[in-house]
Protein backbone atom coordinates (compact mmCIF):
# COMPACT_ATOMS: atom_id res chain seq x y z
CA UNK A 1 0.00 0.00 0.00
CA UNK A 2 1.61 3.55 -0.74
CA UNK A 3 0.19 7.27 -0.89
CA UNK A 4 -0.13 8.18 -4.41
CA UNK A 5 -1.68 11.71 -3.89
CA UNK A 6 -3.52 13.14 -0.24
CA UNK A 7 -6.61 10.29 0.45
CA UNK A 8 -5.66 8.19 -2.54
CA UNK A 9 -3.60 5.22 -2.53
CA UNK A 10 -2.64 2.23 -4.77
CA UNK A 11 -2.66 -1.54 -3.85
CA UNK A 12 -0.38 -3.30 -6.00
CA UNK A 13 -1.39 -7.23 -6.67
CA UNK A 14 1.48 -9.31 -7.17
CA UNK A 15 0.90 -11.65 -10.96
CA UNK A 16 2.05 -15.27 -10.89
CA UNK A 17 2.72 -15.35 -14.44
CA UNK A 18 3.74 -11.44 -15.50
CA UNK A 19 2.35 -12.49 -19.53
CA UNK A 20 -0.61 -14.13 -18.59
CA UNK A 21 -1.61 -12.25 -15.18
CA UNK A 22 0.64 -9.37 -14.46
CA UNK A 23 0.70 -6.98 -11.55
CA UNK A 24 -2.10 -4.61 -11.14
CA UNK A 25 -3.21 -1.59 -9.42
CA UNK A 26 -6.06 -1.08 -7.70
CA UNK A 27 -7.11 2.64 -6.10
CA UNK A 28 -8.67 3.28 -3.03
CA UNK A 29 -10.45 6.82 -3.13
CA UNK A 30 -10.45 6.62 0.61
CA UNK A 31 -13.77 8.63 2.35
CA UNK A 32 -15.34 9.12 5.93
CA UNK A 33 -18.74 8.27 4.49
CA UNK A 34 -18.54 6.99 0.99
CA UNK A 35 -15.11 6.20 -0.17
CA UNK A 36 -14.77 4.16 -3.62
CA UNK A 37 -11.95 1.50 -4.98
CA UNK A 38 -11.38 1.60 -8.49
CA UNK A 39 -10.33 -1.26 -10.04
CA UNK A 40 -11.40 -4.90 -8.57
CA UNK A 41 -7.94 -6.96 -9.13
CA UNK A 42 -7.84 -10.58 -8.75
CA UNK A 43 -10.60 -12.68 -6.96
CA UNK A 44 -8.21 -15.63 -5.80
CA UNK A 45 -8.07 -16.02 -1.71
CA UNK A 46 -4.30 -15.13 -1.37
CA UNK A 47 -4.99 -12.02 -3.53
CA UNK A 48 -8.09 -11.36 -1.54
CA UNK A 49 -6.88 -11.65 1.36
CA UNK A 50 -3.91 -9.36 0.77
CA UNK A 51 -5.96 -6.49 -0.49
CA UNK A 52 -7.96 -6.10 2.64
CA UNK A 53 -5.28 -6.13 5.20
CA UNK A 54 -4.05 -3.56 2.92
CA UNK A 55 -6.88 -1.91 3.36
CA UNK A 56 -6.89 -2.31 6.99
CA UNK A 57 -3.81 -0.59 7.40
CA UNK A 58 -4.99 2.51 5.33
CA UNK A 59 -7.70 2.39 7.81
CA UNK A 60 -5.49 1.91 11.00
CA UNK A 61 -3.53 5.34 9.55
CA UNK A 62 -6.35 7.63 9.46
CA UNK A 63 -7.59 6.02 12.72
CA UNK A 64 -4.62 7.14 14.32
CA UNK A 65 -4.89 10.50 12.92
CA UNK A 66 -8.48 11.35 14.08
CA UNK A 67 -9.92 10.64 10.84
CA UNK A 68 -13.27 8.86 9.54
CA UNK A 69 -12.21 5.93 7.49
CA UNK A 70 -15.20 4.43 5.18
CA UNK A 71 -15.17 2.41 1.72
CA UNK A 72 -18.96 2.33 0.62
CA UNK A 73 -18.43 1.28 -3.47
CA UNK A 74 -16.20 -0.17 -6.15
CA UNK A 75 -16.20 0.56 -10.02
CA UNK A 76 -14.24 -1.22 -12.31
CA UNK A 77 -12.32 0.56 -15.70
CA UNK A 78 -13.39 -2.28 -17.91
CA UNK A 79 -14.36 -6.23 -17.72
CA UNK A 80 -11.26 -7.75 -18.61
CA UNK A 81 -10.28 -10.38 -16.27
CA UNK A 82 -7.38 -8.55 -13.76
CA UNK A 83 -9.93 -6.01 -13.15
CA UNK A 84 -13.07 -7.36 -12.23
CA UNK A 85 -12.50 -10.88 -10.87
CA UNK A 86 -12.28 -9.38 -7.30
CA UNK A 87 -15.72 -7.88 -7.54
CA UNK A 88 -17.55 -10.76 -6.22
CA UNK A 89 -15.07 -11.37 -2.48
CA UNK A 90 -14.81 -7.45 -2.30
CA UNK A 91 -18.30 -6.98 -2.45
CA UNK A 92 -19.05 -9.70 -0.05
CA UNK A 93 -16.17 -9.48 2.83
CA UNK A 94 -16.46 -5.24 2.70
CA UNK A 95 -20.05 -4.90 2.37
CA UNK A 96 -19.20 -2.49 -0.87
CA UNK A 97 -21.60 -1.63 -3.54
CA UNK A 98 -21.14 -2.89 -7.02
CA UNK A 99 -21.27 0.29 -9.67
CA UNK A 100 -21.40 -0.92 -13.55
CA UNK A 101 -22.15 0.90 -16.41
CA UNK A 102 -25.06 -1.12 -18.75
CA UNK A 103 -22.13 -2.53 -21.29
CA UNK A 104 -20.24 -3.72 -17.98
CA UNK A 105 -23.53 -5.16 -17.15
CA UNK A 106 -24.19 -7.31 -19.76
CA UNK A 107 -21.12 -8.40 -20.30
CA UNK A 108 -20.23 -9.86 -16.79
CA UNK A 109 -23.60 -10.92 -15.82
CA UNK A 110 -22.52 -14.89 -16.20
CA UNK A 111 -20.21 -17.14 -17.47
CA UNK A 112 -22.11 -17.16 -21.08
CA UNK A 113 -22.27 -13.60 -21.72
CA UNK A 114 -18.52 -13.46 -20.79
CA UNK A 115 -17.37 -15.93 -22.93
CA UNK A 116 -19.81 -14.72 -25.65
CA UNK A 117 -18.05 -11.30 -25.51
CA UNK A 118 -14.47 -12.97 -25.52
CA UNK A 119 -15.47 -14.86 -28.28
CA UNK A 120 -13.46 -13.56 -31.79
CA UNK A 121 -14.60 -14.05 -35.48
CA UNK A 122 -11.57 -16.45 -36.34
CA UNK A 123 -11.47 -14.34 -39.39
CA UNK A 124 -11.19 -11.06 -37.83
CA UNK A 125 -9.00 -12.72 -34.41
CA UNK A 126 -6.37 -14.61 -36.71
CA UNK A 127 -6.60 -13.79 -40.28
CA UNK A 128 -5.96 -17.38 -41.22
CA UNK A 129 -8.70 -20.31 -42.72
CA UNK A 130 -8.64 -23.12 -40.11
CA UNK A 131 -9.27 -26.55 -40.61
CA UNK A 132 -11.68 -29.00 -38.91
CA UNK A 133 -9.04 -29.65 -35.90
CA UNK A 134 -7.52 -26.40 -35.46
CA UNK A 135 -10.84 -25.70 -34.49
CA UNK A 136 -11.38 -28.17 -32.14
CA UNK A 137 -7.72 -27.37 -30.65
CA UNK A 138 -9.32 -23.96 -30.18
CA UNK A 139 -11.98 -25.01 -28.29
CA UNK A 140 -9.43 -27.79 -25.88
CA UNK A 141 -7.54 -24.33 -25.54
CA UNK A 142 -10.44 -22.40 -24.54
CA UNK A 143 -11.67 -24.85 -21.82
CA UNK A 144 -8.06 -24.24 -20.18
CA UNK A 145 -8.59 -20.93 -20.55
CA UNK A 146 -11.39 -20.98 -18.53
CA UNK A 147 -9.34 -23.36 -15.81
CA UNK A 148 -7.13 -20.59 -15.96
CA UNK A 149 -9.53 -17.79 -15.48
CA UNK A 150 -11.29 -19.73 -12.36
CA UNK A 151 -8.33 -20.80 -10.71
CA UNK A 152 -5.83 -18.34 -10.79
CA UNK A 153 -7.81 -15.57 -11.26
CA UNK A 154 -10.53 -16.56 -9.41
CA UNK A 155 -13.13 -14.90 -11.30
CA UNK A 156 -16.63 -14.72 -10.59
CA UNK A 157 -19.43 -12.84 -12.17
CA UNK A 158 -21.84 -10.23 -11.39
CA UNK A 159 -25.65 -10.67 -11.92
CA UNK A 160 -26.96 -7.95 -9.43
CA UNK A 161 -24.73 -4.84 -9.72
CA UNK A 162 -25.76 -1.96 -6.48
CA UNK A 163 -26.08 0.40 -9.42
CA UNK A 164 -25.56 1.53 -12.81
CA UNK A 165 -24.28 4.46 -14.30
CA UNK A 166 -23.72 6.09 -17.80
CA UNK A 167 -20.51 6.04 -19.14
CA UNK A 168 -20.50 9.91 -19.32
CA UNK A 169 -21.74 11.12 -16.52
CA UNK A 170 -20.80 12.00 -13.10
CA UNK A 171 -20.00 10.86 -9.34
CA UNK A 172 -19.52 12.48 -6.20
CA UNK A 173 -16.69 10.81 -3.90
CA UNK A 174 -16.03 12.53 -0.61
CA UNK A 175 -18.25 15.69 -1.37
CA UNK A 176 -15.69 15.88 -4.79
CA UNK A 177 -17.55 15.49 -8.69
CA UNK A 178 -15.33 13.08 -10.33
CA UNK A 179 -15.79 12.64 -14.24
CA UNK A 180 -16.48 9.11 -15.72
CA UNK A 181 -15.24 9.60 -19.35
CA UNK A 182 -15.84 6.49 -21.72
CA UNK A 183 -12.66 5.73 -23.43
CA UNK A 184 -12.91 3.11 -25.31
CA UNK A 185 -10.08 1.08 -27.61
CA UNK A 186 -8.29 -0.76 -25.48
CA UNK A 187 -11.79 -2.68 -24.82
CA UNK A 188 -15.07 -1.68 -25.90
CA UNK A 189 -16.71 -0.95 -22.46
CA UNK A 190 -13.44 1.41 -21.18
CA UNK A 191 -13.81 4.14 -18.64
CA UNK A 192 -11.94 6.11 -17.13
CA UNK A 193 -11.99 8.27 -13.42
CA UNK A 194 -11.26 12.23 -13.62
CA UNK A 195 -11.20 14.77 -11.38
CA UNK A 196 -10.85 17.99 -12.95
CA UNK A 197 -10.11 20.13 -9.62
CA UNK A 198 -7.25 17.46 -8.73
CA UNK A 199 -5.95 17.26 -12.14
CA UNK A 200 -6.15 13.54 -11.49
CA UNK A 201 -6.95 10.55 -14.13
CA UNK A 202 -7.25 6.98 -13.01
CA UNK A 203 -7.04 5.80 -16.65
CA UNK A 204 -7.21 1.94 -16.26
CA UNK A 205 -5.05 0.09 -19.03
CA UNK A 206 -5.62 3.01 -21.42
CA UNK A 207 -2.08 4.27 -20.56
CA UNK A 208 0.57 3.01 -18.98
CA UNK A 209 4.10 4.41 -18.00
CA UNK A 210 6.66 2.16 -19.72
CA UNK A 211 5.05 0.23 -22.26
CA UNK A 212 2.34 0.18 -25.23
CA UNK A 213 -1.16 -1.09 -23.64
CA UNK A 214 -2.53 -4.28 -25.20
CA UNK A 215 -4.94 -4.26 -28.15
CA UNK A 216 -6.47 -7.00 -30.13
CA UNK A 217 -9.60 -9.04 -30.93
CA UNK A 218 -12.57 -9.17 -30.33
CA UNK A 219 -12.93 -6.12 -28.54
CA UNK A 220 -10.48 -3.69 -29.04
CA UNK A 221 -10.53 -0.85 -31.92
CA UNK A 222 -7.37 1.15 -32.86
CA UNK A 223 -9.07 4.03 -34.22
CA UNK A 224 -11.22 4.19 -30.89
CA UNK A 225 -7.98 4.12 -29.15
CA UNK A 226 -6.52 6.69 -30.64
CA UNK A 227 -9.76 8.97 -29.89
CA UNK A 228 -9.92 7.87 -26.47
CA UNK A 229 -5.96 9.19 -26.00
CA UNK A 230 -6.98 12.68 -27.94
CA UNK A 231 -9.41 13.15 -25.39
CA UNK A 232 -7.65 12.03 -22.35
CA UNK A 233 -5.09 14.54 -23.89
CA UNK A 234 -7.30 17.50 -24.13
CA UNK A 235 -8.81 17.37 -20.45
CA UNK A 236 -8.39 20.22 -18.67
CA UNK A 237 -5.48 20.52 -16.07
CA UNK A 238 -4.48 17.19 -15.82
CA UNK A 239 -1.71 16.83 -14.01
CA UNK A 240 -1.32 13.29 -12.87
CA UNK A 241 -2.34 9.71 -14.50
CA UNK A 242 -2.45 6.66 -12.08
CA UNK A 243 -2.33 4.01 -15.13
CA UNK A 244 -3.63 -0.24 -13.65
CA UNK A 245 -0.17 -1.22 -14.37
CA UNK A 246 3.10 -0.01 -13.44
CA UNK A 247 3.98 3.44 -11.81
CA UNK A 248 1.92 6.89 -11.78
CA UNK A 249 2.53 8.60 -15.13
CA UNK A 250 3.47 12.31 -13.76
CA UNK A 251 4.07 13.68 -17.27
CA UNK A 252 0.51 12.92 -18.73
CA UNK A 253 0.05 14.88 -21.47
CA UNK A 254 3.74 14.03 -22.58
CA UNK A 255 3.24 10.21 -22.36
CA UNK A 256 -0.31 10.82 -23.96
CA UNK A 257 1.11 12.32 -27.18
CA UNK A 258 4.16 9.54 -27.58
CA UNK A 259 1.75 6.59 -27.23
CA UNK A 260 -0.58 8.44 -29.78
CA UNK A 261 3.08 8.99 -32.55
CA UNK A 262 3.69 5.28 -31.80
CA UNK A 263 0.58 4.39 -32.62
CA UNK A 264 0.04 6.12 -35.87
CA UNK A 265 3.76 5.28 -36.55
CA UNK A 266 2.85 1.10 -36.53
CA UNK A 267 -0.20 1.49 -38.89
CA UNK A 268 2.49 3.79 -41.39
CA UNK A 269 4.96 0.80 -40.76
CA UNK A 270 2.22 -2.45 -41.73
CA UNK A 271 1.25 0.38 -44.84
CA UNK A 272 4.75 0.05 -45.62
CA UNK A 273 5.30 -3.76 -45.56
CA UNK A 274 2.17 -4.69 -47.00
CA UNK A 275 3.05 -2.44 -50.02
CA UNK A 276 6.89 -3.87 -50.66
CA UNK A 277 4.43 -7.29 -51.71
CA UNK A 278 2.24 -6.10 -54.13
CA UNK A 279 2.72 -9.15 -56.51
CA UNK A 280 2.80 -12.31 -54.10
CA UNK A 281 1.12 -10.34 -51.12
CA UNK A 282 1.49 -11.07 -47.91
CA UNK A 283 -0.24 -13.09 -44.71
CA UNK A 284 -0.23 -11.39 -41.77
CA UNK A 285 1.92 -14.21 -40.16
CA UNK A 286 4.64 -13.35 -42.32
CA UNK A 287 3.80 -9.59 -41.81
CA UNK A 288 4.26 -10.41 -37.99
CA UNK A 289 7.92 -11.65 -38.58
CA UNK A 290 8.67 -8.72 -40.38
CA UNK A 291 8.24 -7.13 -38.26
CA UNK A 292 9.07 -8.77 -35.28
CA UNK A 293 12.53 -10.40 -36.96
CA UNK A 294 14.44 -11.24 -33.78
CA UNK A 295 11.26 -11.63 -31.44
CA UNK A 296 10.37 -14.38 -29.25
CA UNK A 297 7.41 -16.64 -30.05
CA UNK A 298 5.62 -14.50 -27.12
CA UNK A 299 6.01 -11.56 -28.37
CA UNK A 300 4.72 -12.44 -31.65
CA UNK A 301 1.84 -13.51 -30.37
CA UNK A 302 1.56 -10.38 -28.17
CA UNK A 303 2.01 -7.85 -31.40
CA UNK A 304 -0.96 -10.29 -33.73
CA UNK A 305 -3.41 -8.29 -31.94
CA UNK A 306 -2.63 -5.03 -32.95
CA UNK A 307 -1.50 -6.16 -36.06
CA UNK A 308 -4.40 -7.76 -36.75
CA UNK A 309 -6.83 -5.03 -36.10
CA UNK A 310 -4.46 -2.68 -38.14
CA UNK A 311 -5.14 -4.56 -40.92
CA UNK A 312 -8.69 -4.08 -40.26
CA UNK A 313 -8.43 -0.95 -40.47
CA UNK A 314 -6.70 -0.34 -43.38
CA UNK A 315 -8.87 -2.88 -45.09
CA UNK A 316 -11.82 -0.70 -43.81
CA UNK A 317 -10.12 2.73 -45.52
CA UNK A 318 -9.90 0.78 -48.74
CA UNK A 319 -5.71 0.85 -47.83
CA UNK A 320 -5.27 -2.78 -48.38
CA UNK A 321 -7.80 -6.15 -49.16
CA UNK A 322 -7.20 -9.24 -48.47
CA UNK A 323 -7.51 -12.19 -50.88
CA UNK A 324 -8.22 -15.68 -49.93
CA UNK A 325 -5.72 -17.84 -51.53
CA UNK A 326 -6.34 -21.77 -50.93
CA UNK A 327 -5.09 -22.55 -47.21
CA UNK A 328 -4.15 -18.92 -46.27
CA UNK A 329 -5.71 -15.17 -46.06
CA UNK A 330 -3.32 -13.08 -47.97
CA UNK A 331 -3.18 -9.02 -47.94
CA UNK A 332 -2.10 -6.67 -51.20
CA UNK A 333 -2.04 -3.18 -51.51
CA UNK A 334 -5.36 -2.32 -53.17
CA UNK A 335 -4.16 0.03 -55.86
CA UNK A 336 -2.08 -2.99 -57.27
CA UNK A 337 -5.07 -5.35 -57.49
Amino acid sequence: MKKVYPGIFIIKEKGVIKLRKPPVNIYIIAGNSDGLIFDAGYGDKKTIKYVIEEIEEIKALYKSQNKEFKLTRILPSHTHPDHISGLYQLRKLLGLKVILTKKMAEIIKNKKTYRRFREADLLEDLFLVKKFGSRTKTKIKDFFHWFFYKFAFGIKFISNPDELIEENSDIVINNENWKIIPSPGHAVDHISLYNKEKGILLSGDNVIKNVTTWIGPPNSNIESYVNSLETIKNLPNLKLLLAAHGRPIKNPIRRVEEVIVHRKERTKQVIGIVNKYPEKGLTPKELIEELYPQGAKIIQRIGRGWVCLTLKMLEEKNLVTHVREKKKIKFYPTNKL
